[in-house]
């Protein structure tokens, strides 16, 4: 995995750098007490269906995610965006202008809705969490299966470079 990862979200190019590896531990510790108790029953829906062949309910994972969101409300995101988006490892550049730091006052530059934001926080994630615990589970056999089964079924939302 590169040390900066660029995407496109809209029309905003986002370069992103990790954090350290212990702010990652750190961050690691409090997104497992914060957000996994309130996607618990997302996952469980995700994870749960261990027929081949049988599609995932969707009335399920729709109530599932209903619930997410009623536990992780608005002042629980945006304190993970303010975390998440450090402006010493985010930059964003606009077409025919020169990169910056996505600071606080230059949000209304690089976001045109909150859809993108959570894009962002996504990639954030992605890029510090994925391939450290991809290799963690890869160590468990039954998850291996399942790592494989959500690897094979995402979509991509974004134009990566």
């Amino acid at each position: 995995m590169a040390a900066i990862k660029e995407v496109v979200i809209g029309t905003t190019i986002f370069r992103i750098s990790r954090f350290d590896p212990f702010r990652q531990l750190k961050l690691l510790g409090d997104l497992q007490k914060e957000v996994l108790p309130a996607a618990g029953s997302m996952l469980t829906t995700v994870f749960g269906n261990d027929t081949p062949g049988q599609e995932r309910d969707e009335s399920a994972m729709l109530n599932a995610f209903r619930e997410l969101s009623a536990k992780l409300g608005g002042d629980a995101l945006g304190g993970w965006a303010e975390r998440l988006i450090d402006p010493e490892l985010v930059s964003f550049e606009l077409v025919g202008r020169e990169p910056q730091k996505l600071t606080a006052a230059h949000r209304g530059l690089a976001f045109t809705d909150y859809a993108e934001i959570l894009e962002l926080l996504f990639h954030i994630l992605e890029h510090n969490f994925a391939g450290p615990l991809a290799r963690w589970v890869g160590r468990f056999g039954p998850a291996r299966e399942k790592l494989a089964s959500l690897s094979g079924s995402s979509t991509q939302a974004s134009n990566e470079s």
